[in-house]
């Protein structure tokens, strides 16, 4: 089975689709827009990246979906169909969405593997017609949205990849996530989207000759 993963955030868009679905959502929350502006500082990234580093535990990420608590399900999932399908339509990656055609031409069933929202995600594999996706799960509780998450997909792409399908032959992924690294190692053919110089010297320092790197 020939495989080709597309990460979603920063790949396929220029988006990251939680934060950005979540600013466009909330913004008119007053509470939230107070979060945001302090998400964004110093203070918060420095307080935040042990936790990120180590521990794989996004904080902001985690309190900024907080926000979406006893938020009713068929609610959100309608801003975020909506999301999808009119607001980020300016910000598809055209090289990454030619690529992921070719991909489907030579005969790959498309996947895309992302952090962000299942029901983001859902959408986007709707919108792109690819084969299917795996993204973080939010949970519900009597038709309404906890704000918190049931499974997270930031870190276990990998694992999650081979669980589900065990015997591909060949494998082509796609991601800006220095994170995907793992998954980078696997893949038979690999594309490192960089848009800052940190991650392209990252690529360099791995010497893998099956990764090239798109800036």
């Amino acid at each position: 089975m020939k495989i080709a993963v597309f990460d979603v955030c920063g790949t396929l868009y220029d988006s990251n689709t939680t934060f950005d679905f979540l600013d466009d959502y909330f913004s008119k929350d007053k509470k939230y827009i107070l979060f945001r502006k302090f998400s964004k500082s110093l203070v918060a990234k420095v307080l935040n990246y042990p936790f990120y580093k180590f521990f794989h535990y996004d904080i902001i990420r985690i309190i900024a979906t907080g926000f979406l608590k006893n938020m009713p399900k068929e609610t959100i999932d309608s801003a975020m169909k909506i999301f999808v399908f009119e607001k980020l339509e300016s910000k598809i990656k055209n090289d990454i969405y030619t690529l992921l055609t070719e991909y489907k031409k030579k005969g790959f069933t498309i996947i895309l593997m992302s952090g962000s929202y299942s029901s983001i995600i859902k959408n986007v594999n709707q919108y792109f017609q690819t084969d299917g996706y795996f993204a973080s799960e939010l949970e519900i509780l009597n038709n309404k949205y906890t704000g918190k998450f049931m499974s997270d997909q930031l870190f276990n792409k990998k694992e999650v990849l081979q669980e589900k399908y065990p015997n591909i032959t060949e494998l082509i992924v796609l991601s800006d996530n220095l994170t995907d690294y793992e998954l980078m190692k696997e893949a038979d053919y690999g594309y490192a989207i960089c848009k800052k110089p940190k991650q392209i010297a990252f690529w360099k320092s791995k010497n893998l000759s099956h990764i090239k790197i798109v800036s």
